[in-house]
């Protein structure tokens, strides 16, 4: 892998009421993340934050962030307080 990990991402958008179920995928390690937005929300928009939720999962992933600025790893996606 180089580069970007996230040089290309599948979005899937989904509209609900007044709200955008948006679901992205990075081809590159098959990281998901799930968000809501407003369903007048730009697409740029869109696709910004997806990228930026991608980069804080895998950050999170690694140990780099979490709640509280660090934490224990359950190893099942979870933090231990």
């Amino acid at each position: 892998m180089t580069g970007d990990p996230d040089g290309e991402i599948l979005i899937e958008m989904n509209r609900i009421g007044g709200a955008m179920e948006v679901r992205a995928i990075s081809t590159a390690d098959d990281l998901e993340v799930v968000f809501s937005c407003p369903a007048n929300a730009a697409k740029s928009d869109i696709e910004n934050l997806a990228r930026a939720k991608l980069a804080y999962v895998r950050r999170k992933g690694q140990g780099g962030d979490g709640p509280g600025g660090g934490g224990k790893s359950d190893g099942k996606g979870g933090w231990i307080a």
